[in-house]
C-alpha cells in the first residue's frame, strides 16, 4: 500500500460527508406497477436460507431499465421482536450511528437508468455482504412498472465502534491487544482504527484509515502508521480496482517504508539475528480485453520497485549468516482469465451466513524484468502464477484447488532464487443443508534456493494446532487437515452463534538435502477439539476460535495439551 498524508485522509471524509444526501430517482407509479412477492421488510435476515430468496413471480420485460433504488436500513437489534425489545438493545441501536443511504449506494455496481441485468443485481449483494459493517444483505426486484424496475436494497448495520482488549494463545505465545477502532466511522462506511499490540516478537502502536469510497465515488485510498519496539512501519494507496466483473479498467497506486527485527529459525529456536528495512512502490494498471460467455480476460501492466537492507544486530555474533541485500526494479506485464459464475451457500466457513463461492476458474499470471539499468542489485526475470479452480460446487459440496507459484532467475548466476510453488486442495460437505459438515484441506509447498531471510515454518501458527509456533522449518511442507464441523441453529439472546469442530492435524517441514528441521524430523500429528463463536450483530466478519490440541509426536519439552484461543475470518 502506499502512504498518504492525514489532512487529504480527513478531507475525503469530509467530502464524503457532504455527499451523504442519497440520490433519488423518480417514485414508481403504484397503478402501473406491480409489486413482487418478496419484499425487503418480509425478509428475515437471521435465516440465510430467507436471504437467497429470489423474484420469480415477476416477468421482466426485455429491455427493461433500472427506475428507482430503493433504500431499506434495518437497525442493529429489532425492536419489534420481543425478544430484542430491551434496554440494552434499545440502547445499541440509539448509540450507533446508521449507515448513510450513499455509503450503500456507492457499493453498488449498477445505477439508476441502466440497463436491467440480473448479473449486476446479484454482484451488488456480493459486495454489500463483504461490508465489514453490514450483518447481511439483500438486493432484489421490488416492482415492474412498465418498462422499468424497481430495485429494492436491504441491509442491516451491525455494532462497529469496538474498544479492543484481548488476549490470544497459539502455539505456545501469547498476544495482547488494546485499541479503539470503527470500521463504519458515523455510518459513512470508511475506516478508522488505533491499537496497541504486545507479541512474541514486538510492542507495536498502529493508527489506521481506510476509505473504501472517495467522494461517492469507486476509487479507494488509506494509510496505516505503526511506531514498533523494533522499528516502524508506512504505508498507503490509492486505488480505482476491478470494482465490477463488468469493470473495463483499474488503477493502482501504493508505496511501503517498513523496518523490524527479523528472527531466523534454526531447530524450534528463533533468533532475531539482523534488521530488515524495506521500501516499495508500485502503480499498475488493468484493462477488461475481451469477455464471452461467462469467460473474461483482462491485461495486466505495472511497475514495481522493492528494496531489502539486512543489517546485523550489535549482540549477534559474526559467524550467523547474514541474508544479501537486494533491489528488484522492474517493469511488468500480466493476464488475468477468469469464469465469473458464483454460487450462494451457507455454513461453509461461516455460522449461519450466507457465502459467496466462485463456481469456475481464475488464472494470474505476471512477468518482469529487473534490470541494474533501473536500479536493481542485479539483472533478473521474475515470474508469478496464481491459478484456481472450483471442482465441485453442489447445494450439499464444494471443492477447489489452487496452484501457486513465485521467484525470479538471477542472469548473473543462471539460477533461480526464491522459487516457491503451492499447491492446495479443500473440500466442504454438507453444510449447507445440514447441521454439521465435513471439511478437508490438503496443501503442498516446495521451495528452491531461498535465501537466507525466507523459510518454510509449520507449528501452532502454521496449521498443525498440537505444536508450538514454527516448530519445524525447511524448503518442503506438507499438511493434512481433517475436519467434523457443527453449526447449530441456536442464536442465544439474538446475539451470538455457536459452532464446534474435532479436528486432526498430520505435517512436516524439512529440507530436502538432510538438514536438521526441528527436535522432530518426522511427519507431526496431533488430534483435538474446539469451540467456534461469532456474533450476529457486534463486528460479524471476525470469529473467536478456542481450540484444544493434544500432540502425538514431537519431544518432551512441549506440552501435551496446546490451548489456542485466536479470533479468524472463518470457521
Amino acid at each position: 500500500m502506499t502512504r498518504a498524508v492525514k489532512g487529504p485522509g480527513y478531507a475525503f471524509l469530509l467530502s464524503g460527508i457532504a455527499l451523504s444526501s442519497p440520490a433519488l430517482g423518480a417514485e414508481p407509479d403504484p397503478d402501473r406497477c406491480i409489486p413482487s412477492e418478496v419484499q425487503p421488510e418480509s425478509i428475515d435476515l437471521d435465516q440465510p436460507r430467507d436471504q437467497l430468496a429470489r423474484q420469480s413471480d415477476l416477468v421482466i420485460p426485455q429491455g427493461a431499465r433500472i427506475g428507482q433504488v430503493r433504500i431499506v436500513s434495518r437497525p442493529i437489534f429489532d425492536v419489534s421482536d420481543p425478544e430484542q425489545d430491551n434496554l440494552l438493545y434499545r440502547t445499541l441501536n440509539t448509540l450507533n450511528t446508521p449507515t448513510w443511504d450513499s455509503a450503500l449506494r456507492a457499493q453498488l455496481v449498477f445505477n439508476e437508468g441502466d440497463p436491467y441485468e440480473p448479473e449486476a443485481i446479484a454482484e451488488s449483494e456480493r459486495v454489500l455482504r463483504q461490508r465489514e459493517y453490514l450483518t447481511a444483505a439483500w438486493v432484489g426486484v421490488t416492482h415492474v412498472c412498465g418498462d422499468e424496475v424497481e430495485i429494492g436494497v436491504l441491509a442491516r448495520d451491525t455494532w462497529t465502534l469496538l474498544p479492543t482488549v484481548g488476549a490470544s494463545r497459539s502455539g505456545g505465545e501469547n498476544t495482547t491487544n488494546t485499541g479503539l477502532s470503527d470500521p463504519n466511522f458515523l455510518g459513512s462506511g470508511k475506516s478508522v482504527g488505533i491499537s496497541y499490540t504486545r507479541d512474541p516478537d514486538r510492542t507495536e502502536t498502529s493508527l489506521d484509515f481506510d476509505d473504501p469510497n472517495v467522494l461517492g465515488s469507486h476509487w479507494q485510498t488509506g494509510f496505516s502508521y505503526d511506531k514498533r519496539s523494533d522499528g516502524r512501519g508506512r504505508s498507503a494507496y490509492l486505488e480505482r480496482p476491478f470494482y465490477s466483473e463488468r469493470t473495463d479498467w483499474r488503477f493502482g497506486l501504493s508505496g511501503l517504508d517498513d523496518v523490524r527485527e527479523q528472527s531466523r529459525f534454526v531447530g524450534a529456536d528463533a533468533i532475531a539475528d539482523y534488521r530488515l528495512s524495506q521500501e516499495s512502490i508500485s502503480v499498475d494498471v488493468g484493462w477488461r480485453l475481451a469477455e464471452r460467455d461467462d469467460r473474461q480476460w483482462r491485461l495486466l501492466a505495472g511497475y514495481r520497485y522493492d528494496a531489502l537492507e539486512f543489517e546485523r544486530l550489535p549482540d549477534e555474533p559474526d559467524l550467523d549468516l547474514l541474508p544479501e541485500d537486494r533491489t528488484l526494479s522492474y517493469p511488468w506485464i500480466g493476464f488475468d482469465y477468469r469464469e465469473n459464475r458464483f454460487r450462494e451457500m451457507t455454513n461453509l466457513t461461516r455460522l449461519q451466513r450466507v457465502e459467496d463461492v466462485r463456481d469456475g476458474f481464475v488464472w494470474r499470471t505476471e512477468l518482469g524484468y529487473s534490470a541494474s539499468g533501473l536500479g536493481a542489485t542485479e539483472d533478473r526475470v521474475v515470474l508469478n502464477m496464481d491459478f484456481q479452480d472450483a471442482l465441485i460446487a453442489t447445494e450439499n459440496n464444494y471443492a477447489r484447488y489452487g496452484l501457486g507459484q513465485s521467484g525470479t532467475y538471477r542472469l548473473d548466476e543462471n539460477r533461480v532464487e526464491n522459487l516457491e510453488g503451492t499447491f492446495s486442495i479443500e473440500y466442504f460437505h454438507g453444510g449447507s443443508v445440514r447441521w454439521n459438515s465435513w471439511y478437508t484441506n490438503l496443501s503442498v509447498t516446495a521451495a528452491h534456493n531461498q535465501t537466507a531471510d525466507q523459510q518454510l515454518l509449520i507449528g501452532g501458527e502454521n496449521g498443525l494446532r498440537g505444536y508450538p509456533s514454527d516448530y519445524q522449518q525447511g524448503n518442503r511442507r506438507a499438511l493434512w487437515t481433517l475436519e467434523r464441523r457443527y453449526f447449530p441453529d441456536w442464536h442465544p439472546f439474538k446475539l451470538f452463534r455457536l459452532g464446534g469442530v474435532v479436528f486432526t492435524d498430520v505435517g512436516r517441514a524439512w529440507f530436502d538435502d538432510g538438514r536438521n528441521n526441528g527436535p522432530d524430523g518426522g511427519f507431526l500429528k496431533d488430534v483435538g477439539f474446539g469451540l467456534r463463536l461469532a456474533s450476529s450483530r457486534i463486528e460479524v466478519q471476525r470469529m473467536l476460535h478456542l481450540d484444544f490440541a493434544f500432540p502425538l509426536d514431537g519431544d518432551n519439552s512441549i506440552d501435551r495439551l496446546q490451548v489456542l484461543l485466536r479470533g479468524r475470518t472463518s470457521f
